[in-house]
């Protein structure tokens, strides 16, 4: 899988899960999980490359309960939820 089409299941599982991806200028930080207003929102630099992009949502969807959440092979590796192959 690219990273174009890696990126973009990223997107489909936070539509999924309903939290916002917002894109915005964090002056060369890169981002992550939050809740605004009682709202789950992923915030990422707009500047990021792709890759960039993968390694933040990554990270911030390894910390939510994803147990009863079908991802793909390449979604579930990327967030390192290897070991179980129904998560």
């Amino acid at each position: 899988m690219t990273d174009e089409m890696l990126l973009q299941e990223f997107e489909a599982l936070s539509e999924k899960l309903d939290i916002a991806i917002e894109r915005v200028d964090l002056e060369g930080r890169a981002g992550g999980l939050c809740i605004i207003k009682g709202e789950r929102r992923l915030i990422l630099d707009r500047t990021l490359d792709i890759r960039s992009q993968i390694e933040v949502l990554s990270k911030a969807f390894s910390r939510l309960p994803l147990e009863d959440v079908f991802l793909k092979p390449a979604v579930r590796n990327a967030i390192g939820c290897q070991d179980d192959p129904w998560v």
